[in-house]
């Protein structure tokens, strides 16, 4: 994993906000947009995101059992892999539990929401948590209406903005693949991502970039939420 330990390859593209994230991106974003849009010309990785990139190859690979991390255990499911490389990298991503209700997903996305930390935007930067909505038919009722179904993190953005990310797949493990929003139908820059056997989604939705929702800089939570 040594490629995702250098620093980030410089940005031919602007940030530009995304507008078109599956569900609702509109009424999604609460960080000012001077500090969402990603600038790295010449930037070095800031230690808390290489400390997350390290912790992420930790993991990578895995397909059973618990994660551990300083301790305490986490379940191998999407959710659980980013608290394991969070709480690895210093950062307590349970404590976005308490007080909040859904999924573990859900309940990320709604502590960070209030920390004003959700974004919309086509280039990330590294250690940014990347929401996805219809990945799976996860209620069971055959609709496109699964909101908060699935979360990764981005370990990489390359000069033509080719996000690589981390994240468990529900067939391999915790994996490898990528997204490009300058380019959301195309299958050569964007991983499949709603789960065979899911009813067929509207329009065919079934990449990263068709059902990505918005990001998080979770890495620039408050003192509070730090080991």
């Amino acid at each position: 994993m040594s490629a995702f330990k250098k620093l980030l390859l410089p940005l031919i593209f602007a940030t530009a906000f995304f507008s078109g994230c599956a569900t609702m991106a509109e009424a999604d974003s609460w960080l000012p947009e001077e500090e969402a849009q990603h600038r790295v010309e010449g930037e070095k990785l800031k230690p808390i995101q290489s400390k997350l990139i390290a912790a992420t190859d930790e993991y990578l690979g895995r397909t059973e059992g618990v994660l551990k991390a300083f301790g305490r255990s986490y379940y191998l499911d999407c959710s659980g892999f980013l608290m394991a490389v969070y709480y690895t990298a210093g950062i307590n991503l349970e404590k976005c539990y308490s007080g909040y209700e859904g999924n573990g997903v859900k309940r990320l996305y709604s502590c960070l929401r209030d920390e004003k930390l959700i974004y919309n935007a086509k280039i990330p930067a590294v250690g940014d948590l990347i929401f996805w909505d219809n990945t799976y038919d996860r209620n069971e009722d055959g609709l496109f209406n699964d909101y908060f179904s699935h979360v990764g993190m981005v370990v990489d953005v390359a000069s033509d903005g080719t996000i690589t990310y981390a994240h468990h797949n529900y067939r391999q493990g915790i994996v490898l693949e990528k997204m490009n929003l300058f380019y959301p139908h195309d299958r050569e820059y964007n991983s499949p991502m709603r789960m065979l056997g899911s009813p067929p989604a509207p329009n065919g939705q079934s990449l990263s970039s068709e059902l990505v929702r918005v990001f998080a800089r979770a890495w620039k939570l408050p003192k509070s939420f730090w080991r």
